[in-house]
């Protein structure tokens, strides 16, 4: 895994036509991503940022859906990554289980996978660990908070130990208190796991506190409007008063104006 490119993309291009519609969404869209790294992808409402999410982690489109061009997950395609447990999900609804408690909903995946009792057992006591849930283990999801909530999404996502996550908008609809307190936890994960997360986001702020390199995509049909690498130490918390920060926050604001336009 080392070796090979997290995500690798090359021309891509999708089309939805149906109803006598013609509508292109994606348009030779081209980028890879390292192994290990922190990417966030950002742009207009409505370019294309949901169907760039889901071609990549293999999930379903609409049929009428037409695809070109190439994507690649540690050099396989999508469906035959997903199938091989090298992806883990965390969408902007956690859709946790009510009547399983924290720890029944992160071993879900593991009983799926059939997984023995005691190995799952494990797992999931090392990620309540690692998630600092373990006072939590026996509540329902209905007794969390939003951001815990997310908390045990990430531990379920990570249960199977994926090489790559990809989360889509995971902290939009949290205050802006406890989605910082969430960036932080999830730069945390990051640094212990090592796993390599592409993070879709809306908010300028969040894709230059938390990514490593920001990918900007303009209007639809969405291609790459510029890529910008964020050159900041960890913990980003120390860099916020920066001029340095300042002038990435800028730098994004400005390509994503141009790429609105």
């Amino acid at each position: 895994m080392e070796n090979l490119k997290a995500v690798s993309i090359k021309k891509l291009s999708a089309t939805f036509d149906g109803n006598g519609k013609h509508l292109q969404v994606l348009n030779n869209v081209n980028f890879s991503i390292k192994n290990g790294s922190f990417t966030s992808i950002i742009g207009p409402s409505g370019c294309g940022k949901s169907t760039l999410f889901r071609l990549i982690s293999g999930l379903p489109t609409k049929d009428s859906c037409k695809i070109d061009g190439k994507i690649r997950i540690y050099g396989k395609k999508p469906l035959t990554a997903c199938s091989d447990k090298d992806i883990g999900l965390i969408l902007q609804t956690p859709t946790l289980l009510e009547w399983r408690n924290v720890a029944q909903n992160m071993k879900l995946p593991l009983e799926i996978m059939g997984y023995s009792s005691d190995n799952s057992n494990k797992k999931v006591k090392n990620l309540l660990k690692l998630l600092e849930l373990e006072e939590f283990e026996k509540y329902r999801p209905s007794e969390l908070s939003g951001g815990m909530q997310q908390k045990v999404s990430i531990g379920r996502a990570l249960a199977y130990n994926p090489e790559l996550l990809l989360m889509d908008e995971p902290f939009c609809a949290l205050d802006e208190i406890n989605r910082r307190r969430m960036n932080n936890e999830i730069i945390n994960i990051w640094k212990k796991t090592k796993k390599t997360i592409l993070f879709i986001t809306h908010s300028i702020e969040e894709t230059v506190y938390l990514s490593q390199k920001v990918i900007i995509l303009t209007n639809k049909p969405s291609t790459i409007h510029k890529i910008i690498n964020i050159d900041l130490p960890y913990p980003r918390s120390e860099e916020q008063d920066s001029s340095k920060y300042f002038k990435y926050i800028k730098e994004v604001r400005g390509c994503l104006d141009e790429a609105s336009h």
